[in-house]
């Protein structure tokens, strides 16, 4: 089925611009409820639809939703301030990021983000005594790591969950901006002693600073590949809502983290998605590289769902990666270094640890050859 007039509006709702005219059509709503939650649009939608013209039991749904979002947002920034504030006690440096904090920042409403988890940066060395604190307020690691596991995880990887069973509140602890499977040269100490001080929920908390911040979520953005459009979307009013942007700084640090394409190929998608026009994006992308696969991407937004699989993702990193040795390297690193469902599918004691790095490849081989073979009959 065709649902273009559908997908016309998701695009108007991340501009927050919305005709009337295209709301008074007649529309598949359910395909448009369910998109924009994949999308991570819902609760722009109902901030955008709340006064049009739209069928009243839409209308309903949507604002329950809304309702039963912005709950949840308000329970996870007190669990989140009460774990901020823990650290900060202990002289733990800590950043918030993501979240309700990015929508605080970005679209004004600290709502208007699909609720998740509470995203906190430490630095990697204090992360013993951070598990401790996490655990003194019940939370625990999940899933639980051998030693020899952990230190592979901590040296690999950049972000672990801690979960408490009362809302199902999940801590997602991160030690570094990505993991070593996807090259990216910003490096999390440069970032701490660039902190800004800003207001969430009335209290003022440490986050990126500007730079950093537009700087990660362009990485973030082509990390997932951009699928989804919300991220875009979270772009783009960051950059309209932060006037004070020093861009040669910006460029500056996108090229010492060799994420220049990363940058460009972002800003691309702010220019095509929204009516933002960025001064640097030209120079950025001279040979318009970027530009082409932003027009790409904004043909299959729609078309594309969930996790690209790893031909797919290695091919689109020698794409977007400054360097190509970074993008043999990711992938290298993806295909052989253990990952937390690996460490889940099989245990092994501490002195086989090593085979972790033989049965990765193996697993996943089994794993796409049965989802080919799902496909193939279909």
């Amino acid at each position: 089925m065709n649902h273009a007039r559908e997908n016309e509006l998701l695009l108007s709702v991340a501009r927050r611009e919305v005709p009337g005219a295209l709301v008074r059509q007649h529309l598949d709503w359910d395909y448009v409820v369910a998109t924009a939650r994949a999308h991570g649009l819902l609760p722009l939608l109902q901030k955008n639809l709340a006064n049009a013209a739209v069928p009243g039991h839409v209308l309903s749904c949507l604002k329950r939703e809304a309702v039963a979002n912005s709950q949840s947002m308000l329970h996870l920034v007190g669990k989140q301030l009460r774990v901020y504030n823990l650290f900060q006690e202990h002289g733990i440096a800590v950043a918030i990021f993501k979240g309700a904090l990015l929508a605080q920042m970005a679209y004004g409403e600290m709502s208007l983000r699909q609720a998740g988890d509470i995203d906190l940066l430490i630095n990697r060395r204090d992360f013993a005594r951070v598990r401790l604190l996490l655990e003194s307020l019940g939370y625990e690691m999940n899933p639980q790591l051998t030693s020899a596991q952990l230190a592979s995880h901590l040296s690999n990887h950049c972000e672990i969950q801690f979960m408490r069973d009362e809302w199902f509140t999940v801590v997602d602890l991160h030690w570094d901006l990505a993991p070593r499977s996807f090259v990216f040269g910003l490096k999390v100490d440069e970032v701490m002693s660039r902190l800004q001080f800003v207001s969430l929920a009335g209290t003022t908390v440490q986050t990126f600073g500007t730079e950093d911040l537009l700087l990660y979520q362009a990485m973030h953005g082509a990390k997932h590949l951009w699928r989804r459009l919300e991220w875009i979307t979270s772009l783009a009013e960051s950059l309209r809502a932060t006037p004070e942007i020093d861009w040669d700084t910006l460029i500056n640090r996108a090229a010492n983290a060799h994420a220049t394409r990363m940058l460009a190929l972002g800003l691309r998608l702010v220019e095509l998605f929204s009516d933002i026009k960025v001064p640097i994006v030209a120079s950025l992308d001279k040979d318009a590289t970027m530009e082409r696969m932003a027009a790409g991407i904004r043909a299959q937004i729609f078309n594309t769902h969930g996790y690209a699989d790893s031909t797919e993702t290695n091919l689109y990193n020698l794409r977007i990666m400054d360097r190509k040795r970074d993008a043999l390297i990711s992938a290298l690193r993806s295909i052989f270094v253990p990952t937390l469902p690996d460490w889940q599918a099989l245990a092994l004691p501490s002195s086989l640890n090593a085979l972790y790095y033989v049965y990765r490849p193996l697993r996943l081989s089994k794993v796409y050859t049965l989802s080919s073979l799902k496909n193939l009959r279909r």
